[in-house]
């Protein structure tokens, strides 16, 4: 076996697979893959989105975050110029809310992040490695079942623009499972940017085109924010927990230092309950509750882990890599639900961050010109007791990103399931209104004392997150695709 892949569709696998068997490395394979996650996943990845990637150098022993996810803007108009508006998307057992329209899109950071992971790490050059991602948005990609369930979940925003409604409602009605979906705009673009590099997307004509749109259609992006955007690279957030360290994104991040504080807020390994059992339930229903009172002031949730890795030393799509070499990227994109608007002759729908409640929880109108937003995605390495490698995971999944990463992790280390098993395993949530339990938990949580509804689903939903992780057991790797949003594996 000399590579696992992990990810949220059979060709963005395919296309990570292709570039490690032709001698590429993770950082390669993740590039190349990201391109045509824009074309296969267009709801999931998007260039007018954003990113984190964290990297994992085996020769260098070395782990690097590159934070490629969403600015403010510089500036903020008057909520009453600005075009903004709710949207309900419909999970099947509960209803959430989005906002959209141009007054919801954030300074894009990922194209700026796959060239700065590139830069650093690629060994083939990046016109090779946008070749296969091209040749998906001429020919089109065959929508499968999940991306059809995408494409109605979010038809209200596709249909916001004449691009939009050209794209997915081809003939007048949204694109059907085994249709193709094309993109000639986005391979025409794909190839000008290999070549320009990333200028072509934030100081071209494009980005031109496009501040003039957000400035006279009530929109707060502007050009000096297009052209100001930089990624940022900062060490992981380390954690011990059990034998083992968990290395996330850190602060400005909300995701990775939520996942640390979920796991040291649990009992220790030996004390866990059985799997499944209401005091296990117990157990991640106290964990939650502390930290989501916390998240509401992020100054606190540090204090507070501070205080906790203290006493111990004494995220939306994700693709997960292990190459040949031992090299490991895990890359976590969103774009949101998409704002509605698509850059002119590019197929590039940009994002709707300032409309995610869930990264602005004291309110929409609650952020700061000019700085990076506190994202909840979180790519999330494993180190075992001698810090070798043991497991990438990330997860799609908005405010429940943290709560999927954290319980994956939690079985594998405390549990030690396999990775499948893990990853396959009943989820629960505390959301705002309700606990959330997947089917699968072993007793009837009635407890009258905790003083929280609890909504059981039917099924096993996407509201729960994708974790697409790849593990370690022994000296072989072994992967699991979440298939709550339809995760696709390859090994080789």
């Amino acid at each position: 076996m000399e590579f696992v892949i992990a990810a949220g569709h059979e060709e963005t696998a395919r296309v990570a697979g292709d570039i490690l068997f032709a001698g590429g490395n993770a950082a390669d394979a993740a590039t190349a893959a990201f391109f045509a996650s824009w074309v296969a996943e267009p709801c999931m990845a998007s260039a007018g989105g954003g990113a984190f990637v964290h990297y994992f150098s085996a020769g260098q022993q070395e782990a690097l975050v590159f934070d490629g996810f969403c600015q403010t803007p510089g500036r903020k108009i008057p909520a009453s110029r600005a075009d903004f508006f709710p949207i309900e998307v419909n999970f099947g057992d509960t209803v959430e809310p989005f906002h959209v329209g141009l007054g919801s899109t954030a300074v894009p950071g990922a194209v700026a992040c796959v060239f700065s992971l590139h830069g650093r790490y690629g060994s083939i050059p990046i016109t090779e490695l946008v070749q296969p991602a091209i040749q998906l948005a001429r020919e089109g990609v065959a929508v499968n079942r999940f991306q059809r369930y995408l494409f109605t979940l979010l038809e209200p925003i596709l249909k916001l623009s004449e691009r939009g409604r050209q794209i997915y409602f081809p003939r007048g009605a949204l694109i059907g499972v085994g249709e193709r979906l094309q993109m000639p705009g986005m391979a025409d673009f794909l190839d000008y940017l290999s070549r320009e590099g990333e200028d072509a997307f934030y100081r071209g004509e494009v980005a031109r085109k496009t501040a003039r749109d957000y400035e006279a259609g009530g929109g707060h992006l502007r050009m000096e924010d297009l052209g100001k955007y930089r990624v940022e690279t900062r060490p992981p957030l380390a954690v011990p927990y059990g034998g083992a360290t968990v290395l996330t994104n850190p602060a400005p991040s909300l995701g990775g230092p939520a996942i640390a504080h979920l796991l040291l807020s649990l009992p220790g390994k030996e004390d866990m309950p059985a799997l499944f059992s209401r005091k296990y339930i117990r157990a991640w229903l106290k964990a939650q509750r502390e930290s989501w009172r916390l998240l509401r002031r992020p100054g606190a949730l540090q204090e507070s882990l501070a205080n906790k890795l203290a006493r111990r030393l004494g995220s939306t799509t994700h693709l997960s890599i292990v190459d040949k070499a031992g090299n490991a990227v895990g890359l976590t994109a969103s774009n949101g639900e998409g704002c509605g608007y698509f850059m002119e002759n590019t197929d590039i729908q940009l994002n709707n961050m300032l409309g995610e409640a869930a990264l602005l929880p004291a309110g929409f109108d609650s952020w700061e010109p000019a700085t990076r937003l506190p994202s909840m995605m979180a790519p999330t390495l494993l180190l075992d007791q001698e810090k070798q490698l043991a497991a990438v995971l990330g997860s799609g999944g908005a405010g429940r990103i943290a709560t999927a990463i954290s319980q994956v992790v939690c079985l594998l280390e405390a549990y030690g399931l396999p990775v499948e098993a893990a990853v396959e395993a009943p989820r629960l949530h505390l959301g705002p209104n309700a606990l959330n339990l997947e089917p699968g938990f072993q007793e009837a949580f009635l407890d009258e004392d905790t003083g929280v509804a609890i909504l059981y689903w039917k099924r096993k939903s996407m509201f729960f997150g994708g974790v697409n992780a790849v593990a370690r057991k022994g000296k072989e790797w072994m992967v699991a695709g979440d298939r709550r949003r339809d995760g696709h594996v390859l090994v080789g």
